[in-house]
């Protein structure tokens, strides 16, 4: 209880920053666009900055996972009727190369070489960055032309980690690249996305604080996850990830590779393992039993977060809870 209750206080300033009020958008004579996102965590993003304006739908539902999803015939509906398509891109998405391959709508692929090698500059230097960047694309605005590959099958992510919007760095950059699609696209909206854009990229910098400040302590705390999708939020905030499970949840892990992770667990090494709710329990439950290790779940794609206004760091909260509740000593 002491842990949650030191948690929330350093998550205050956040409630803070979120409850101050911006006005309306006024009416405008143009139809808003219908944007479409291909997962929970993108639209999460895509919902504060179109906040006032419309609210995104999402491809996959809640509790799919983008490794394991076949299009359904209202998905493909879906995808006919949007203006705009947001997804990470082929390395996460594999379902969606051909399907947006085909599709007259703007697509906004947010996995770009940039970001992929990206990871130097951490959120305080985009905050200094911020205002001189920020003016650029309010002024201009860019979009890259999505060149997709072909479909394929699987979970190879090509040796590129897709799970971007688990780091507060990379969040900051797809909401700049989803802000400067849009204002090229329909500058009638320019002035309430810039606003938004503002408030996301403060409250995200003044939550990223907070959390720097509660993980600091747990920074020798070992543990295990599931599914091997965390490493870029885990390098953020500088914690001691000693194994996964499985790099690809589709397959189950093989006994050798279990025997490791149990070893890990009974020696005292991994304090803590971390199932998700988008896949069984049981492999973790048992590499557990009998030992001291903790248990706790957490959600990379964020199924039960509410749209609007501060999504995406409600979205962020709720996931680095467990990894702070678990690992305190």
């Amino acid at each position: 209880m002491r842990a949650i209750s030191r948690f929330s206080s350093l998550l205050m300033p956040l409630a803070l920053a979120l409850s101050i009020s911006f006005p309306a958008a006024h009416a405008n004579q143009e139809k808003p666009p219908s944007v479409v996102a291909s997962i929970i965590p993108v639209q999460l993003i895509a919902s504060d900055l179109l906040d006032g304006i419309v609210e995104p739908e999402v491809l996959l539902p809640a509790g799919a996972s983008p490794h394991q999803y076949s299009l359904k015939p209202s998905d493909a509906r879906m995808l006919t009727n949007a203006d705009v398509v947001i997804w990470i891109g082929p390395e996460l998405e594999r379902f969606l190369v051909k399907p947006l391959s085909q599709t007259s709508a703007l697509t906004i692929k947010l996995l770009t070489e940039e970001m992929i090698h990206s990871g130097e500059e951490g959120v305080d230097e985009h905050e200094h960055e911020h205002e001189h960047e920020h003016h650029h694309h309010h002024e201009e605005g860019h979009h890259e032309e999505d060149h997709h590959d072909e479909e394929g099958d699987g979970h190879d992510h090509g040796g590129v980690d897709p799970h971007i919007w688990l780091d507060p760095h990379h969040a900051l950059a797809i909401a700049d690249a989803i802000h400067a699609a849009l204002v090229q696209h329909f500058p009638h909206l320019k002035a309430l996305l810039d606003q938004n854009l503002d408030r996301f990229t403060a409250s995200l910098i003044q939550q990223d604080r907070a959390l720097m400040s509660a993980f600091a302590p747990l920074s020798d705390r070992g543990f295990l996850v599931f599914h091997d999708a965390y490493g870029r939020f885990i390098e953020h905030y500088n914690l001691m990830q000693l194994g996964s499970v499985t790099i690809n949840p589709s397959r189950k892990p093989g006994a050798k590779h279990l025997g490791e992770l149990r070893d890990t667990v009974e020696t005292s090494q991994a304090v803590c393992v971390f199932s998700e709710p988008q896949f069984s329990s049981a492999v973790v439950a048992s590499i557990v039993a009998g030992t001291d290790a903790k248990v706790s779940e957490v959600d990379p794609l964020g199924q039960n977060v509410v749209l609007g206004a501060g999504a995406y760091q409600r979205f962020l909260a709720d996931f680095a809870q467990p990894f702070y509740t678990c690992l305190a000593p």
